[in-house]
């Protein structure tokens, strides 16, 4: 009797314990890592410029990566501010390159206190991994551009 009830126990013990180790896969995800860079807001009179995304696609002749910049603008004044894509320039080696024109770069007046999400594009050689990234607003007559911001950027490959 008392030897029945020992391996009864042990049975029910192993039971247990071999319970714990199933073989059906949790239903919970493993967390993917992503990586993000995050780039430093810049602040030029009074507005609020940040960069939130980059992406690279190839262009239709396949010889080139068109690299839009995504960004976020806030109008901390009292007045309208326009922004536009040729206040824009990349510096990567000796090299500037100015946006593509015939891409849908922003072209905005920004209300006082409002925000204003647009892109910059850039149609750049593949070789090109990193650059200057610079806010260089279009002046007239005889005065010359001044660079007023500028982020390290890191350009992502083509998906």
């Amino acid at each position: 009797m008392l030897k029945k009830l020992l391996i009864t126990a042990m049975l029910g013990a192993s039971i247990l314990s071999l319970g714990a180790c199933s073989s059906t896969p949790s239903n919970e995800e493993t967390p993917k890592t992503k990586q993000t860079t995050t780039y430093t807001t810049k602040t030029v009179n009074n507005i609020e410029m940040a960069i939130k995304n980059i992406e690279t696609t190839e262009n239709g002749k396949g010889d080139k990566n068109i690299v839009q910049l995504t960004m976020d603008f806030k109008n901390k004044t009292d007045s309208k501010y326009g922004i536009g894509g040729n206040d824009f320039i990349l510096k990567s080696g000796d090299k500037t390159y100015t946006v593509k024109t015939d891409a849908n770069n922003i072209g905005t007046e920004i209300e006082p206190n409002k925000n204003v999400t647009g892109t910059v594009n850039f149609e750049l050689p593949k070789d090109v991994k990193s650059g200057e990234f610079s806010y260089q607003p279009v002046t007239f007559g005889k005065e010359k551009p001044k660079v007023l911001a500028t982020w390290k950027i890191s350009i992502p490959n083509n998906k």
